[in-house]
């Protein structure tokens, strides 16, 4: 929660079926019906086809009550321009470094 947003990270979704969908409508239903702005942020999006076709929904059903739906890179650079600060670099950075050797 940041003021009146309502915000989830995720990762990635491990969306599997039609019932998945009906499970977010829900929750979203009732976020926006406590007064929040719904904004889901979900930093890979799906290769399966299937999934992705339910990502799609998803992200309609977000439009549909003026919330927010940020997936792949277009959730790195949101969460960047929100807070600022740009998590992806950092985890780039860390993933990337090396352990020195000691010289033994």
């Amino acid at each position: 929660m940041n003021g009146s947003d309502a915000i989830e990270v995720k990762w990635r979704d491990a969306t599997t079926d039609g019932d998945h969908i009906t499970k977010e409508h829900t929750r979203v239903k009732v976020i926006k019906e406590h007064g929040y702005k719904p904004i889901r942020i979900m930093f890979y999006y799906p290769q399966r086809d299937q999934a992705i076709r339910i990502q799609e929904t998803l992200k309609t059903l977000y439009s549909g009550v003026d919330g927010e739906y940020h997936g792949g890179d277009e959730a790195w650079n949101y969460l960047q321009e929100y807070s600022g600060v740009d998590l992806k670099s950092i985890l780039t950075e860390i993933a990337n470094e090396r352990t020195p050797e000691d010289g033994n």
